[in-house]
């Protein structure tokens, strides 16, 4: 019985972790990582335009790290670091390039 109420606790604060953008969603079909303003796409693919895009736009907001996620449901999941701001900008250039 412990350890199936320690079992539930875990999923319960790892959901809690990605509804809360603390951690990427699990599910994301793309994931780009971005580290001392580099960007590294460490799942699916990203167009070299796109990529230019999101650079130039995280460059500008002063944003040095961070992820971000799209979701095989075309959502966009971004870590809390990324401002709310310049969030729209970005699914903007990830979503219908």
């Amino acid at each position: 019985m412990g350890l199936l109420l320690i079992a539930v606790a875990v999923a319960i604060l790892g959901l809690l972790a990605v509804l809360l953008h603390f951690v990427p969603p699990p599910h994301a079909k793309v994931l780009i990582k971005i580290r001392d303003q580099q960007l590294k796409v460490t799942r699916g693919q990203v167009r070299a335009q796109s990529r230019e895009f999101i650079s130039d736009i995280l460059q500008q907001a002063g944003i040095t790290s961070g992820r971000i996620a799209i979701t095989y449901y075309n959502r966009a999941a971004f870590l809390r670091n990324i401002p709310v701001g310049i969030r729209q900008r970005l699914r903007n250039v990830l979503l219908n390039n």
